[in-house]
């Protein structure tokens, strides 16, 4: 490890604002470096309105799609038991191809995946996929947009949507809210942490805002926040590199 980089975090309190189940491997790369982690969870990762009702329907019918498109981590998590219990039962002489945003997401599947976009970007996902006709069952978060859906239509694809998990805002009690204003750096992991961020601080934030990506860079500075720095991939140890540097230069 570059000593440099560990040295501009060590004893520097950052922000996360994951929720908190996500956050495990986020503070311990951080306390690796030597880092006070601050956690202010924004958002929690829920079950649909649903229960999760429409999209496990979804999930076992599997087969009847030519692709599956998964575009974070949270999604596959959801997604990978069934996949897991669909090879296991072995009944089916029909298997989709698999395609995913990002390696982690790709990763969390835990099965062959065909296409894995790299930035992980929806829109690099949208330009590598090739082109119909044929069956996709898109699984997505609650808040994301319809450029992908329009996208792979576009090529000639016939599009199934299915939401699979829902992404919540929380509140921090003040006492977080004063610890995490006044710490040295926030980290914004995705668009909707950007969004949550601004809902409960305003334009408010530490000296350092270091951002995991482009789209997330571009929510939160629509929302008026200034981003030190973008990670230059879209993985949590880009982000805290991001940072690391940010602080050294």
């Amino acid at each position: 490890m570059n000593h440099l980089m560990s040295d501009a975090l060590d004893g520097k309190s950052v922000v996360i604002t994951r929720s908190a189940s996500q956050n495990a491997s986020l503070r311990m790369l951080l306390e690796a470096r030597g880092a006070n982690v601050v956690e202010v969870p924004l958002i929690s990762i829920e079950e649909p309105e649903d229960d999760g009702r429409d999209r496990d329907a979804m999930l076992q019918r599997l087969h009847e799609f030519d692709w599956v498109v998964v575009t974070s981590t949270n999604g596959a998590d959801r997604v990978a038991p069934f996949v897991s219990a669909a090879l296991a039962a072995g009944d089916s002489e029909r298997f989709p191809q698999f395609a995913a945003v990002g390696e982690s997401t790709a990763q969390s599947l835990q099965t062959n995946v065909r296409i894995v976009a790299e930035p992980a970007r929806a829109s690099v996902l949208s330009q590598d996929f090739p082109q119909g006709p044929g069956s996709v069952l898109l699984v997505q978060g609650n808040l994301a947009d319809d450029a992908l859906s329009a996208a792979l239509a576009g090529k000639g694809w016939s599009v199934t949507k299915v939401v699979a998990y829902r992404t919540v805002q929380l509140r921090p009690t003040d006492g977080m809210m004063e610890t995490a204003l006044s710490a040295d750096v926030l980290l914004l992991a995705s668009g909707s942490a950007a969004s949550a961020w601004v809902d409960a601080f305003g334009v408010e934030t530490p000296p350092v805002v270091a951002s995991i990506g482009p789209s997330t860079t571009k929510v939160a500075e629509r929302l008026g926040l200034n981003v030190t720095v973008t990670a230059s991939e879209q993985s949590l140890g880009a982000l805290i590199d991001a940072a690391a540097n940010s602080i050294g230069a």
